[in-house]
């Protein structure tokens, strides 16, 4: 067996229900020497999932033990650490989550994945575009909880000498007679009324080529990074409504890749931060006409009803149950029990298979003093 990185979800493993399943989280360090100490966590984690499995359950796991076993042993694998790692497995497959954010270091055996760390870092970073453009071409990234990378494009399609080729404007000239031979040729409208006219083909080239090849197609927030010229006059004559209001005011071939992410990570931050208050709002509007709940027998009831429209759940806290998703009743449980996981993170995994919305906050960010919430569709 070998384990496998990656960076969707959810993953068509999580969807395979398979049972028991084990979920380990792991707090990492990335610098030396506190680095060294991961594999050794791991190992903790490793025993603890162990030792909540039945004898008879155990034997089916042994290909996952031993490769947890020799990932504890790849010092190349714990050099890759990120803030901390999720490793999902069952009695066939392993995954990886290499995760930007810090988590509470855990191992759980139940009848479905501990996932709520993974949807925290998901909603946090998200998937988005970064179009850099100057006045006559553009390059186009995608980018994610795990870096930016280039999307490449053709020179007949990122460049204006390759969109308008002959159709660049041309310097409109006429001639008068001074007398004799001689001749004064005069321009109108001039070099600067020739870009413009240039500029303005090649921006509708772009906006409309973004938007039909990419934005339309994987519906995710596009990010702007262009001088502050330009971002006047692209956002005059866009018609891409994934096109975010916050842009990076900057020419895009000055900043490294780098100092380029992490700019785009400071635009996205702030976008979840107004999107967060946006959801906070509807709660409450949502709450005053009975649309709204924090009430947890309501909001399972609501769940199996299929009228979940978004559920809001406290990152820290962990019910142990079974949560029935036809009947929405939970039944309280012992966490060491295979058979039982996180209720919460189980009304989760419902919602959003059904098309609904999950946040995962902290305390301090909830709606209500509950830690959890829900605004249901009706």
């Amino acid at each position: 067996m070998n384990y496998q990185i990656v960076t969707e979800f959810p993953h068509p493993m999580m969807e395979k229900g398979k049972r028991p399943v084990i979920s380990i989280y792991v707090d990492t360090h990335i610098k030396k020497p506190d680095r060294l100490e991961n594999p050794i966590r791991f190992k903790n984690l490793v025993k603890e999932a162990q030792a909540s499995l039945k004898d008879k359950e155990f034997k089916g796991f042994r290909d996952l033990f031993s490769l947890f076993k020799e990932m504890e042993e790849d010092a190349l694998f714990w050099e890759g650490a990120t803030e901390s790692m999720a490793i999902l497995g069952d009695e066939e497959e392993c995954i990886v989550y290499k995760l930007p954010v810090n988590v509470k270091s855990l191992a759980i055996v139940s009848d479905s994945y501990y996932i709520k760390p993974i949807l925290r870092s998901f909603q946090s970073y998200g998937h988005y575009h970064v179009l850099g453009l100057n006045w006559d071409n553009f390059i186009l990234f995608e980018a994610d909880q795990y870096g930016i990378y280039p999307i490449p494009v053709d020179e007949k399609d990122a460049t204006m000498e390759g969109v308008l080729g002959t159709e660049k404007t041309a310097p409109h000239l006429s001639v008068a007679s001074i007398g004799g031979d001689q001749s004064m040729y005069h321009g109108h409208g001039g070099a600067k009324d020739e870009r413009k006219v240039d500029q303005e083909k090649f921006f509708r080239h772009v906006d409309a080529f973004v938007l039909e090849q990419f934005s339309k197609l994987h519906k995710t927030p596009l990010i702007l990074v262009s001088p502050d010229e330009h971002q006047g006059e692209f956002r005059k004559l866009t018609k891409n409504n994934y096109l975010i209001e916050a842009g990076i005011k900057i020419d895009v071939d000055s900043l490294d890749k780098k100092s380029l992410y992490e700019k785009v990570q400071d635009v996205m931050q702030e976008l979840f931060k107004k999107e967060l208050k946006e959801r906070m709002d509807n709660f409450s509007e949502a709450h005053a006409k009975d649309l709204g709940s924090d009430d947890r027998v309501q909001i399972g009831r609501a769940i199996a009803e299929g009228r979940v429209a978004t559920l809001y759940l406290e990152e820290s806290k962990v019910h142990p149950g079974l949560f029935d998703a036809s009947l929405g009743t939970i039944v309280q449980g012992k966490i060491a029990d295979p058979r039982v996981g996180d209720v919460y993170d189980d009304m989760a995994e419902v919602v959003l298979s059904r098309g609904g919305e999950v946040l995962i906050l902290d305390k301090e960010q909830m709606p209500t003093a509950s830690d959890l919430a829900a605004v249901y569709r009706y």
